[in-house]
């Protein structure tokens, strides 16, 4: 189960990233803290800048670099889906199935194409994907130190939003270019440490 940082953490980014609007100029990094503090998470600008940075490497976010202050905001082929109010609350409700909706991968920006994963993972980890498994066909082998995970999983960027979380209790192994994009996201993100 993720630590109270963790989940704080990912509440604040995911509060971060509805913020954001979907067209350029974009929104500043003051103004954004101004509107999580609104939200309820007290944040330094600096912190927001950081997040913004990291998770510009997993979502399709820009930085109007035009003028100063810059200002953040969805690329604009960000995959978003125009909505259609409906004209009664019950329209197209009958035939809605949820699981089948969840299964065609509605919510998932960019590519969505299947992927075989094949991941080292620690102890804890297995313990929690065998409770919330990946995909029907996920398997969990022990090994002599943790466990090797395989799954058929989406190709998104929910995918690698979870497999970052996970921090040093995850290996991807393949496929090799995932495997390389993870490797160079935390690279890059560990990097802003040693910056400053």
């Amino acid at each position: 189960m993720p630590s109270a940082t963790t989940r704080a953490t990912l509440s604040r980014q995911w509060e971060l990233l509805r913020q954001l609007p979907s067209r350029s100029p974009g929104t500043t990094s003051a103004e954004l803290v101004a509107r999580l503090k609104d939200a309820g998470f007290t944040i330094s600008k600096r912190t927001i800048e950081r997040d913004l940075n990291e998770l510009s490497l997993i979502f399709p976010l820009e930085r109007n670099d035009k003028s100063i202050p810059y200002g953040w905001h969805w690329a604009a082929n960000a995959g978003f889906h125009q909505l259609r109010v409906l004209n009664n609350a019950s329209e197209g409700l009958r035939d809605f199935d949820l699981q089948a909706y969840l299964r065609s991968d509605a919510l998932q920006f960019g590519d969505t194409d299947k992927i075989e994963l094949q991941a080292w993972i620690s102890d804890n980890l297995a313990r929690l994907v065998r409770e919330t498994p990946l995909s029907a066909d996920m398997h969990v082998t022990q090994l002599e130190h943790g466990h090797c995970l395989r799954a058929t999983v989406s190709n998104g960027w929910q995918l690698r939003w979870w497999l970052l979380s996970q921090g040093d209790g995850l290996i991807v192994e393949q496929p090799l270019a995932l495997r390389q994009q993870i490797a160079e996201t935390l690279s890059n993100a560990a990097a802003q440490y040693q910056t400053a």
